[in-house]
This record gives C-alpha cells, structure tokens and sequence, in this order.
C-alpha cells in the first residue's frame, strides 16, 4: 500500500517544481520594469486621452473597481484610470 502512495506523491511533488531551463531568474511580481513603466512615470496624473503610447506595447487598461486577471505578464504595461479617466498607476504585470 505504501508503494502506491508513493507513486502517487511523487508525480504531484514534481509538477510542483519548476525547473529554469535557461538559467535566466524567474521574474517576481512588481520586480525589474522589463516593461519600461519607468519612461512612462510623467504620465501619471494626465488624461488617458493624452498620453502617448507606442502602437505596438502590450497594454492592459484597468478600470476602477474593474476586475484584474491574476496571470504575471512581465513586459506588460498596467494602465490603472480613475473615475475620470486620469493615470493614477503604471506599474509591469
């Protein structure tokens, strides 16, 4: 019996573990601005219609009260707007 909770356990305990193939460090979540969320810090307080963003960055508009996938996207700039529709945040995820 103990040999069949064994090879149950242990299949479970390495999908727990993730290996990093690449050796590149595994991005934490409000880690690095591989998104460059930093160039955008002066847009922070303006009007989401007058800012500028280049047509080709991955972006996510967050509405207030509006619901937020959880997924960690690191090159993804988070657009947070308040009930105005001014930038109150960009932050990467």
């Amino acid at each position: 019996m103990k040999q069949y909770i064994s090879l149950f356990i242990l299949p479970l305990l390495a999908a727990c573990a993730s290996p990093n193939v690449d050796g590149a460090s595994t991005p934490q979540r409000g880690g690095g601005d591989a998104c460059n969320a930093s160039a955008y810090a002066g847009d922070v307080g303006q009007s989401m219609g007058t800012a500028r963003f280049p047509a080709n960055t991955e972006m996510r508009l967050i509405n207030p009260g509006e619901m937020v996938t959880q997924e960690f996207v690191p090159t993804r700039l988070n657009v947070e707007v308040d009930r105005a529709g001014r930038i109150v945040a960009i932050t990467c995820g």
